[in-house]
């Protein structure tokens, strides 16, 4: 149902507006860092996760530039009428839109990081066109018990709990 006059993904308008959106998050990321209790003790201390978080979104904005310029490029000397319209898929951004609601859910009633994460996982593997089957809240479910452990035990910070991770960490 794809026409050659059609163009699929987002404008280098829009991929330019993700990369100062995400520059900006480092920068406040990073800025907040600056105001946070230096570790303890020897190692890893409160801004390390964070300091992770804004380098990968410093990345990630990097590359959002490059795609855009790429785009530019690709489209320059094209008419408007040769670009065509722009693909919305509708129904993924509905997936991801209500894994994140479904996911505030959870944590509100209770439920924890474990299934609010997986949950989300599971939606977002569906918007991006896996089948609903046991496979996606498996990997989803693995992945968020591990991020949570790692949050937990290993960076000492608290992510809110609910049955599962008491059944898991007591």
């Amino acid at each position: 149902m794809s026409e050659p006059d059609r163009v699929n993904g987002p404008g280098w308008h829009a991929l330019a507006t993700v990369s100062v959106v995400l520059f900006g998050l480092a920068a406040v990321i990073g800025y907040d860092i600056t105001g946070m209790a230096p570790a303890q003790a020897v190692g890893v201390g409160p801004t390390a996760a964070m300091r992770i978080v804004a380098l990968l979104l410093a990345v990630l904005g990097v590359t959002h530039v490059v795609a855009a310029l790429r785009l530019r490029a690709a489209l320059r000397g094209q008419e408007t009428s040769e670009l065509g319209e722009v693909l919305t898929n509708r129904a993924a951004l509905g997936w991801v839109l209500g894994g994140l609601v479904g996911m505030i859910l959870v944590l509100q009633l209770g439920g924890g990081f474990v299934v609010g994460s997986t949950w989300l996982f599971a939606a977002t593997a569906r918007a991006f066109g896996q089948p609903l089957r046991i496979k996606a809240p498996a990997i989803g479910l693995l992945l968020a018990v591990l991020v949570y452990a790692f949050f937990t035990k290993a960076l000492s910070l608290s992510l809110p709990a609910g049955p599962l991770e008491r059944l898991f960490f007591g």
